[in-house]
């Protein structure tokens, strides 16, 4: 599998110091609350009963999801939880600083994937059931990820208590003509096949990588409008009638965003280039898109019907699921430009920047005049002589007039 190695090489000192600092102040702040919980619990919403800190996840269980008075989707939230926590793990260890803050957000990881595991460990036959049928965000896939950095077992069977077999084998038997996706939640399903695609990185099954492959192919084949988005009021609808759903509330911007990292997974797995060809073509049209230019607000929808306009978020008066993707987006805008396996490195994406890989010991620097791309300039920069290939994607678009000079 490739690995993502883009790294940049504009980031001031005194930015990166701010930056440490406020992880260090947030995972130390998970800490302490975690400890006052004392059973491994954190969650980021309102405690409506302090003798019951978990009373949400109660709901949940027992089917009660009114978004006002009961529970409004727990696990979603703990997903976003979990994976930031994550990411902080995964952070380049490069000075003692790095270090402490890495060894704090795993502490708390672990603890947080104890009490995952506990909680699902007591789900009866149908508990289990009602749960998978609430949105759950990407349980499966984070826990995963929390497997990877603890090697607990006890995280490994978390992550599989949210693996929807019965769905993804729906999926994966489906016929054409048989609209299996219609009526589903869209960003609550595109996760979870991402989950699957992580189960089997993690474990090597072959099923999981077929649920997901079919999954996509799906997706993309009968459920995308060509701007890389899909959904009609966050739902798929049967296939192939994105013409005759077109409205204002099309193209939900989480599933796009979603997509979009499970097309980097793919490539990762499989090397096929028509996975960053999608990439690109949506990475330019729904994430480039989605952002007011001026206020730096960003969409809910993109609407795909004649005369509809785009709608962004407000500081204080809109904030949508979307919102809190859009601010992520604009986070991974290096994500998927080069990846490096072994002694090949690939560009994937078109895009002036700077890489510096250590497996290789590489600076490359591209150059790409994003108006015309009429041209490409790579310039490499050694640390010492050294065979490798450069393996660079010839788009979709341009295959015919492609010279290399």
């Amino acid at each position: 599998a490739c690995v993502r190695c883009c790294e940049s090489a504009n980031c001031k000192e005194e930015d990166r110091q701010k930056m440490l600092q406020i992880l260090k102040r947030l995972a130390e702040g998970l800490k302490e609350c975690q400890e006052a919980a004392n059973t491994g619990f954190l969650f980021g919403a309102i405690i409506h009963d302090k003798n019951n800190v978990e009373l949400q996840f109660d709901y949940v269980e027992e089917n009660k999801t009114n978004i006002i008075t009961q529970a409004w989707v727990p696990w979603y939230t703990m997903h976003k939880t979990i994976e930031g926590l994550v990411s902080v793990c995964h952070m380049e260890d490069v000075g003692d600083s790095v270090f402490v803050i890495r060894q704090t957000a795993l502490k708390v990881l672990q603890r947080l994937g104890d009490w995952v595991y506990e909680r699902c460990a007591s789900w009866s036959e149908e508990t289990h059931r009602i749960v998978l049928g609430i949105e759950y965000g990407g349980m499966n896939d984070c826990m995963y990820d929390v497997y990877l950095l603890t090697k607990d077992a006890k995280h490994l069977a978390a992550a599989q208590a949210f693996d929807e077999v019965e769905l993804f084998e729906k999926v994966c038997r489906a016929k054409a003509g048989e609209n299996v996706l219609n009526n589903h939640h869209a960003n609550t399903t595109i996760p979870k096949f991402m989950g699957a695609l992580k189960r089997y990185v993690v474990t090597g099954e072959e099923i999981y990588y077929q649920y997901a492959l079919k999954f996509w192919e799906l997706v993309t084949g009968h459920h995308t409008y060509v701007t890389g988005g899909n959904s009609e009021w966050e739902h798929f609808g049967e296939d192939d009638v994105l013409d005759g759903e077109r409205t204002n509330c099309n193209c939900e911007t989480c599933n796009t965003h979603n997509m979009l990292k499970l097309a980097e997974r793919l490539y990762q797995v499989t090397g096929d280039k028509k996975y960053m060809d999608y990439y690109e073509r949506t990475y330019y049209n729904a994430v480039l898109g989605s952002q007011d230019p001026e206020s730096g607000m960003t969409t809910y929808f993109q609407p795909m019907a004649t005369g509809f306009f785009k709608s962004y978020s407000t500081p204080f008066g809109s904030f949508w699921c979307c919102t809190g993707t859009g601010m992520e987006s604009f986070t991974k805008l290096n994500s998927g430009i080069y990846h490096v396996d072994g002694d090949n490195l690939y560009v994937n994406r078109y895009v002036s920047s700077v890489l510096n890989s250590k497996e290789i010991g590489l600076r490359l620097t591209q150059s790409v005049d994003i108006e015309s791309f009429d041209s490409l300039v790579l310039t490499l920069d050694l640390n010492a002589p050294k065979e490798f290939a450069l393996c660079i994607r010839i788009p979709d678009w341009a295959e015919e007039r492609v010279e290399v000079q």
